[in-house]
């Protein structure tokens, strides 16, 4: 007797839709900055970001140094994690003339697609030592069901 097994696997246009998000995702995180002489360039903050895998969840951890747990936000939408944070500059009454400086100060914006569905209602954030770590559990995948053929 022949069984008649369903393919559950992506279609080859989601999985050219997730290239190209995650292509995408790689370009992103920017913001529109002014500087002194008023022009508008591109000022990229992209924080390192982590994304692993396990059978169960997945887990995103973001070094995020010298940002404060306020400062950060986390959404979830249609199939997207979306980080975005600001750090504000140190204001001090006496004027610094640098010699070098590389600190940045801003806001940035991640977003990363994740893989499959999430349980949205359980998804569970911290920040420690500054690294900003998100456990998203996965949905749990009907298995495939043999129909027999009579």
């Amino acid at each position: 007797m022949n069984r008649i097994a369903k393919y559950t696997g992506p279609s080859p246009i989601e999985s050219f839709k997730h290239q190209m998000d995650r292509f995408f995702d790689d370009m992103s995180p920017f913001t529109l900055k002014s500087d002194n002489g008023g022009f508008m360039g591109l000022d990229l903050m992209t924080p390192d970001t982590d994304m692993m895998e396990t059978d169960k969840e997945y887990i995103v951890a973001v070094d995020l140094p010298g940002f404060q747990k306020k400062d950060i936000k986390i959404n979830y939408e249609d199939n997207r994690l979306i980080i975005k944070g600001t750090r504000k500059e140190e204001t001090k009454e006496e004027e610094k003339d640098y010699l070098h400086r590389e600190r940045y100060f801003g806001e940035f914006v991640r977003s990363l697609t994740l893989p499959t569905k999430i349980k949205e209602d359980k998804v569970k954030a911290s920040f420690k030592d500054g690294v900003l770590t998100v456990t998203a559990p996965k949905v749990e995948v009907s298995k495939p069901k043999l129909v027999p053929i009579d």
